[in-house]
């Protein structure tokens, strides 16, 4: 591993991190939906080195260069040098850089191997539930999907964990409170329902292998926060809020010790976050999933890590050294020209020589010396200015043409995803137009629903008020019939054949009861005429 593709590494994780955690936070309310998008990231973050390496690479010179070792001065003189020993395989940055990686990522893995291994262990030599308060929950599952639900003295409070069907381990203080069984039973339950622990173990991978990067620590430790949350919803469907947060409330009073497997999943994980879960527990919130929301949100996050695991940052081209200045070349003397031989001496020594050879002028020969110097330095000076402007000449056309290939590279890989851009856009508007569609047959339907609910009252009062009207004439008729029965138990024969009728079918009435009969018919008869006048009444205001 070098520096280069550690900074890649960190760049990339950390926007797809913020952005699923921007995601989570901002475009929902809702637990389930917030620990979908957060699962997404965490796949993302997974899939990550993968789709680096399956991508043809972009390559970003956002690194400074490396400057090349100065070049030697030509005046410097050359000194012999040992022949230098190589470096160690294991001293190299890059030896040690990729030490340390692998340092952090066994030391996190190997605490998720010791928490496995650990949680086993307890399991295995816990003793069977047996209370029937607590195996109600699990009584009507199949046996397929029943967990093994054990009490041990070795945990703290209730935890889950593994694969379906799964482990639900209960501590024996908790288990002697029966009334809690309930609640505890429906959060452990909705963890192993929606596949909780095994998104925990996905995001310790992802941990291990982005542990350098402090936002894949916090989305590790959100996730955990919101599949409580999550779980919290799912078991408000079967058990009392009240008694819910009752039970929160007391695990949470007995903080979870630091030796707790992180491979589990504790229902009181951390009591900090007791307040924000004790408000949404009771805030009802819907617990419902919308799977448009979530999708749309996990592609765009895809659509943007796709592209953006292409990227690679490489250094910059470093400008080439420009030629060694002249003045620091050495000014070595010229060379003086060679003394002018003597004249050869004449043929006799007695002839005198009538002209005399001229005398060398040293003067003459230091300017014509001087003067070739200077012409030396000047086109030495031409020379390295025109070398200096080439080599800037260039290193701007390199510069050019990185940044040209980039950019075609960038725009290759922009219309190669284009189709896939465009066709998300197209499908998130036949949705919206789905969801639209579906909304304005959801109110035309609550329309006619309210226009036949409002007909049907019309109707019903209609008919009460023709029914209360009926009511009322039939209550006067009676009172009608009353006072013409007590006019007719004043005659005395009337009454004699009342008494003979009354015995004939077995029954013994005397006349003196029917005097009293008709002397409280009238009374009854006025008191029926008033409830029907009532009647009219309501029916008329109806």
């Amino acid at each position: 591993m070098t520096w280069t593709l550690l900074i890649s590494l960190l760049i990339k994780s950390s926007l797809i991190a913020g952005a699923g955690l921007a995601a989570s936070r901002h475009l929902t309310q809702r637990p389930v939906e917030r620990v979908d998008i957060l699962r997404g990231t965490v796949c993302l973050l997974l899939a990550l080195p993968v789709i680096m390496n399956a991508l043809p690479p972009i390559e970003l010179a956002l690194l400074p260069p490396i400057d090349d070792a100065p070049i030697a001065l030509l005046s410097a003189p050359a000194t012999p040098s040992l022949p230098a020993s190589p470096a160690p395989a294991w001293i190299t940055p890059s030896a040690i850089l990729g030490g340390l990686w692998l340092l952090g990522a066994a030391l996190i893995g190997a605490r998720l191997a010791l928490g496995l291994q650990t949680l086993t262990r307890w399991t295995q030599r816990a003793d069977p539930v047996t209370c029937p308060s607590w195996l109600a929950p699990i009584e009507n599952l199949p046996p397929a999907d029943r967990p093994n639900l054990v009490c041990s003295d070795r945990v703290a409070g209730p935890l889950s964990w593994g694969v379906a069907p799964g482990a639900i381990l209960i501590d024996p203080a908790t288990l002697a409170e029966r009334h809690t069984a309930p609640a505890i039973m429906a959060h452990e339950l909705a963890h192993l329902r929606r596949h909780d622990w095994i998104f925990l173990l996905i995001s310790r991978v992802v941990l291990a292998i982005f542990w350098f990067n402090p936002l894949v620590w916090r989305l590790h430790a959100v996730l955990r926060q919101r599949s409580e949350e999550a779980a919290d919803a799912a078991a408000l469907g079967f058990v009392d809020r009240a008694l819910y947060a009752r039970t929160l409330v007391r695990l949470a009073a007995h903080p979870t010790p630091l030796l707790t497997p992180v491979a589990s999943l504790p229902m009181a994980a951390d009591s900090r976050t007791l307040k924000s879960r004790i408000a949404s527990i009771m805030t009802d919130t819907p617990t419902r999933r919308r799977p448009l929301t979530v999708a749309f949100c996990i592609g765009a996050l895809a659509l943007v890590a796709a592209p953006l695991a292409a990227f690679a940052v490489t250094r910059q081209i470093a400008p080439p050294n420009p030629p060694t200045p002249p003045s620091k070349i050495a000014s070595a003397p010229l060379p003086s020209a060679p003394p002018a031989e003597p004249a050869p001496p004449a043929s006799t020594p007695d002839a005198a020589p009538l002209v005399q050879a001229a005398p060398p002028a040293p003067h003459a020969r230091s300017a014509s010396a001087s003067e070739t110097y200077d012409q030396v330095q000047a086109r030495a000076q031409a020379d390295w200015n025109r070398a200096q402007a080439q080599a800037q000449a260039e290193w701007a056309r390199a510069q050019a043409e990185a940044i040209r290939v980039n950019a075609e590279d960038i725009r290759r890989q922009v219309e190669a995803h284009r189709d896939e851009i465009e066709a998300a856009a197209r499908e998130a508007g036949a949705q919206a137009r789905q969801v639209r569609l579906s909304a304005e047959e959801v109110r035309r339907v609550s329309e006619e629903a309210s226009k036949a609910v409002e007909r049907a009252r019309v109707v019903a009062m209609k008919q009460t008020r023709i029914d209360m009207a009926r009511g009322a004439a039939q209550m006067r008729a009676g009172a009608r019939q009353m006072r013409e029965e007590a006019a007719r138990l004043e005659d005395p024969a009337y009454r004699a054949k009342q008494i003979a009728d009354n015995r004939a079918r077995g029954q013994i009435v005397t006349d003196e009861e029917l005097k009293a009969v008709g002397r409280r018919m009238p009374a009854q008869a006025d008191e029926m005429e008033r409830q029907a006048d009532r009647m009219e009444r309501r029916a008329a205001d109806s």
